[in-house]
């Protein structure tokens, strides 16, 4: 029994210190260390959430930021095209109604939109349409609360136009069907020897049927006098069609044709 104290006095903490080991060994080995990931989790953390609760609210207060700033440019950039529209509608001397662009097909991209505002607002078929720079068509269908409208880019829009310049006449054809140059329209001249030069401007005719006179269609970009039957000039429209966002409508009644205003050789031809 001697023996045995002394040896115990000597190895009894030791061997109590491997029990212990072994007890712990055991135990991380059945639960595969969990208890000591959520003790660093708490230690790191304070609640083994992941995160504390004023780093969460931060982290939400952040986000809502994030949103309101860009509601905030969304609405910087909507007030701005209104404005242009509104100072564009005072250039050329038109009451308007202005509204946003809510449709548009892939398969008729440069041919129609539809826009958020029908014959509730007053619009009606026939009525002008005009975007930031220029013409962009006429309403062809009304709803109470939307409208189709066919853009000057078809191809089936023939419009009378006129050079700014030198008031010589032509019509305006769309030529979407160019991918590579769908912005543009081709200017066919009625007279052998037009007065045209890269560069003019062109704008809606006063023997237009369809379009008051003297909206801004675009620019000359390229004439070729030698095309027949009559010379051709190329028109960069000047209303930017990729970025239709907000467009204005403006009141107008359709003339009857008077056939003795029109040009002779194209007088059952045209539609303008």
């Amino acid at each position: 029994m001697l023996m045995f104290r002394r040896w115990w006095q000597r190895n009894g903490f030791s061997l109590v210190f491997v029990g212990i080991g072994l007890s712990a060994a055991f135990f991380l080995r059945q639960t595969q260390g969990g208890i000591i990931q959520e003790f660093y989790a708490l230690l790191v953390n304070g609640d083994g959430t992941g995160s504390s609760p004023v780093e969460e609210e931060i982290l939400l207060q952040n986000s809502k930021l994030r949103e309101l700033q860009g509601r905030v440019v969304e609405l910087e950039q909507q007030n701005q095209q209104l404005k242009d529209l509104l100072d564009f509608s005072q250039e050329v001397n038109q009451t308007a109604i202005a509204a946003p662009v809510i449709g548009r097909s892939p398969d008729s991209w440069w041919q129609q939109i539809t826009i958020g505002k029908g014959s509730n607002a007053g619009i009606k078929e026939g009525d002008t349409v005009f975007g930031i720079g220029g013409l962009v068509g006429r309403i062809t269908q009304v709803t109470p609360n939307s409208s189709r409208v066919m853009l000057v880019s078809d191809p089936s829009q023939q419009i009378g136009v006129i050079v700014a310049r030198s008031r010589h006449q032509a019509y305006l054809k769309g030529q979407s069907q160019n991918q590579r140059r769908p912005q543009t329209a081709q200017m066919v001249f009625y007279e052998k020897v037009p007065d045209v030069d890269v560069g003019d401007l062109v704008t809606t005719s006063n023997l237009s049927i369809l379009y008051p006179q003297g909206i801004p269609v675009g620019k000359v970009t390229a004439v070729d006098k030698k095309g027949g039957p009559a010379p051709i000039a190329t028109v960069e429209l000047s209303a930017s069609f990729t970025v239709l966002e907000w467009v204005l409508v403006s009141p107008f009644e359709q003339k009857p044709l008077d056939f003795e205003r029109l040009p002779e050789q194209n007088v059952e031809e045209e539609v303008f």
